[in-house]
């Protein structure tokens, strides 16, 4: 898991080494995933995304990858 900053987004990626997308015929468009980013979009518009791939290496598993805008406080 991390966190960094880019620019004016805050950048969140986990990776988990279970099954992967392409093992279970997954594509990122499952209810769960729709109901996320239908909030996100409620939310900040076309400035948070929610991005799904499949993790390189030998363990196999998915990346996940939140960007969110940072907000200014007054």
């Amino acid at each position: 898991m991390s966190a960094a900053r880019d620019g004016t987004h805050l950048v969140l990626t986990v990776r988990d080494t279970g099954a992967g997308l392409s093992d279970t015929g997954g594509d990122g468009t499952q209810f769960g995933l729709v109901q996320v980013r239908e909030r996100l979009a409620t939310l900040y518009g076309a400035a948070a995304t929610l991005a799904l791939r499949a993790a390189d290496g030998a363990e196999g598993g998915t990346v996940a990858t939140l960007r969110l805008p940072m907000g200014t406080t007054t």
